[in-house]
């Protein structure tokens, strides 16, 4: 039995995409079909919307990378905010001699030291995002012809990203770009 694509010059182009159609891909999966040296060639098609995500290896990992450098900004505060508040105890507790019924002093410290931790990895993070991660970003998206909020949809999409998320919508970028 002879293939019907052999006699190629005997289809009309309807007849060769309903060849073609036996050829399409699963629902839901989009195929593009054009025209190579007079013959009509079926490709895979995915929108590059990142709706789905992030799908660039390369861009992912200097994503996972930026994510996990502003995760490491919040060790120091949070380990030292630990030693405040455990010398605190031992301090007020210890060496002051306030007994059990000033226990409210601990939370009260604890809640202080914490709230001043959590403001100082703010800055830190935000500081180090604008400086360092963020001009490498702008750069990528440049280079890949990504708009900023297509990346920010794409982030959106890994959990594991939550802190680079935090920064990126803090982050106006019509004060940074040209929009065109």
């Amino acid at each position: 039995m002879q293939d019907r694509r052999t006699e190629h010059s005997m289809f009309s182009p309807f007849e060769e995409l309903e060849y073609l159609a036996d050829y399409l891909p699963e629902e839901g999966e989009a195929v593009l079909i054009t025209r190579e040296s007079g013959e009509l060639v079926c490709k895979p098609y995915a929108a590059n919307d990142l709706r789905d995500g992030v799908d660039d290896a390369e861009l992912y990992g200097l994503l996972v990378q930026s994510n996990e450098r502003l995760n490491r900004r919040g060790l120091l505060p949070l380990w030292l905010a630990a030693t405040v508040i455990f010398f605190s105890a031992i301090i007020l507790h210890g060496i002051l001699g306030l007994s059990w019924h000033r226990w409210y002093l601990i939370p009260g410290v604890t809640i202080l030291t914490l709230y001043g931790s959590l403001f100082w990895i703010r800055v830190r993070r935000n500081r180090l995002f604008r400086s360092e991660i963020l001009p490498v970003i702008m750069r990528e998206l440049g280079r890949r012809r990504i708009r900023p909020y297509s990346l920010l949809a794409g982030v959106r999409q890994h959990g594991e990203l939550r802190t680079l998320m935090d920064e990126l919508i803090r982050w106006t970028p019509e004060r940074q770009l040209p929009m065109t």
